[in-house]
């Protein structure tokens, strides 16, 4: 039940004890790394870094963004605050920057806005301009009402491929029967383009150029990432009680989830076409959240590896993908000692690794780098 339990974890930085770094040693690849802190945070669902390395977070409870600049100095003030509902799954979830940024300054956000007495909660798709460390003049792009009042399988995540398409992930609000809804965004991977209007279904899309839908079939997809090599898309899918799973997406196929589900693991669901398996599949569940394909240089012998947490026990993972990355070929866990890679992971421009914690009573972000950095 991933992030149920959020609302009651807050950051208390009074009370936060220093922190020491620790060295530990990846035995399969011999890679020696320092984990240490970099901020203290709260509830920092949400990572993305700017072209100049200043760091943008979500607060999950809060629906603020913050700013982190170059030196690790946080700005007082949050850059915008959205009125957010944030029980259970809900929240300030995704963040994405424009890769025209340093043109338009154009800031993407995914938050579940607070229903009204005429209006239901909505999972909203908000653009902002960043400006002197402030957003300014928010658009609404897409709004997707939560009409039967579900905390949970929001997905909530945005990111763009290569080309300037905008993706994102919603889940099904708990009902397994619009994953394979073509009449209905939940449960899917959408693609869009941008323009200065807002958002229309990419031209291309597998299921007509008015549909929005990439791909179909999921339960609650948390967070996706681009290999920047490849660009090969994959996935970090919650289950439901069982099959938790990583997967390779691809446009036009069937990711299994629907009503009356069995658990199949890594096997083949008889009968649903074009459905395509997982790289890998957990049960009992651990809720997968953030990962990243690594192709940064401070960890040369990571490189091409697909790294993620997850929220159940905190694990940082990394996965040998096979050379054209269709196959999960081994799976290490780094060690983290006690501290828990529990929601985002992405790679900064210094090669370095940054993920998101939530411990009791504390929050903070993390870094990995190279041992004698």
């Amino acid at each position: 039940m991933l992030l149920s339990v959020c609302a009651v974890w807050l950051v208390a930085a009074h009370a936060q004890e220093p922190f020491i770094p620790r060295t530990f040693t990846d035995p399969i690849t011999n890679t020696a790394y320092r984990l240490e802190r970099y901020l203290l945070a709260n509830f920092p669902v949400g990572m993305v870094f700017l072209p100049d390395g200043t760091l943008l977070y979500n607060e999950k409870t809060t629906g603020s963004v913050r700013l982190v600049r170059p030196d690790g100095r946080l700005q007082a003030e949050p850059v915008i605050t959205l009125p957010t509902s944030a029980l259970q799954e809900r929240g300030m979830l995704g963040i994405a920057v424009d890769p025209a940024f340093e043109q338009n300054q154009y800031v993407y956000v995914v938050h579940t806005r607070e229903g009204t007495a005429r209006d239901f909660p909505a999972n909203r798709l908000v653009r902002f301009r960043l400006v002197d460390g402030r957003g300014v003049d928010p658009q609404v792009l897409a709004s997707y009402p939560i009409t039967n009042g579900s905390l949970m399988h929001n997905g909530g995540n945005v990111h763009f491929d290569a080309e300037g398409r905008l993706y994102l992930s919603l889940g099904d609000y708990g009902h397994a029967a619009h994953a394979q809804d073509l009449a209905s965004p939940l449960g899917k991977i959408l693609r869009f383009e941008v323009t200065e209007d807002g958002l229309t279904p990419a031209r291309g899309n597998p299921y007509g150029d008015d549909n929005p839908a990439y791909a179909i079939g999921f339960h609650n997809p948390f967070d996706f990432t681009f290999d920047a090599l490849t660009g090969r898309l994959y996935v970090s899918e919650v289950g439901p009680n069982c099959d938790d799973e990583i997967n390779l997406v691809l446009p036009g196929f069937n990711y299994g989830w629907r009503e009356g589900y069995a658990c199949v693991g890594t096997g083949l669901i008889p009968g649903l076409a074009l459905y395509v398996p997982p790289l890998l599949s957990f049960t009992p569940v651990e809720a997968p959240t953030g990962l990243i394909v690594y192709r940064g240089e401070a960890f040369p012998t990571w490189q091409g590896n697909l790294l993620f947490c997850n929220w159940n026990f905190g694990d940082l993972r990394r996965v040998v993908l096979s050379p054209d990355g269709t196959k999960a070929e081994a799976v290490h866990k780094l060690d983290l000692g006690s501290v828990g890679c529990r929601i985002d992971l992405v790679e900064g421009p210094d090669g370095a690794l940054y993920f998101g914690t939530v411990e009791a009573n504390s929050g903070a972000i993390m870094r990995i780098v190279p041992a004698g950095e």
